[in-house]
């Protein structure tokens, strides 16, 4: 197993949540058929809104749990729970099949993925701010 110092767990987690943020933000800018309208923009803004409370409280969860390991050396794949692996497959596999379904047009996916993704890309700067703090920290403690 892949073991890193315990802090990076922050690190990687927001890696992940910004490379997966950035991909479904292409998806969604680039599942607009037609220009934006204001519309459609609020609803992106809605969804940003109602995803940031939620991964932003997910995050919280995370990160409480990370600080909380007393390990200096814990291995890479920890940064998410199980619970955490299950839904990010059961969301990756539900939003694939949304949109191969053709059954949802593509201003509801362009608004969607593009609130959905920004929340994720949030959430990856608070991983990486708290990953900042953490290391001052530890510098400061010495």
């Amino acid at each position: 197993m892949l073991k890193v110092p315990t802090n990076v767990l922050l690190l990687a987690a927001g890696v992940v949540w910004l490379a997966a943020g950035a991909s479904v933000v292409t998806v969604g800018l680039h599942a607009a058929t037609s220009p934006w309208s204001s519309g459609m923009a609020v609803a992106c803004l809605v969804t940003y809104a109602l995803f940031l409370a939620m991964f932003l409280r997910i995050s919280h969860k995370h990160v409480r749990r990370i600080t909380g390991y007393r390990e200096e050396l814990t291995n890479l794949f920890k940064f998410f729970d199980a619970k955490s692996y299950l839904l990010i497959a059961i969301m990756m596999a539900i939003g694939v099949a949304v949109r191969i379904s053709g059954l949802v047009p593509g201003f509801i996916i362009a608004f969607f993925y593009s609130g959905l993704g920004l929340a994720l890309i949030t959430s990856a700067v608070y991983y990486g701010v708290t990953f900042v703090a953490v290391a001052i920290g530890k510098e400061e403690g010495r």
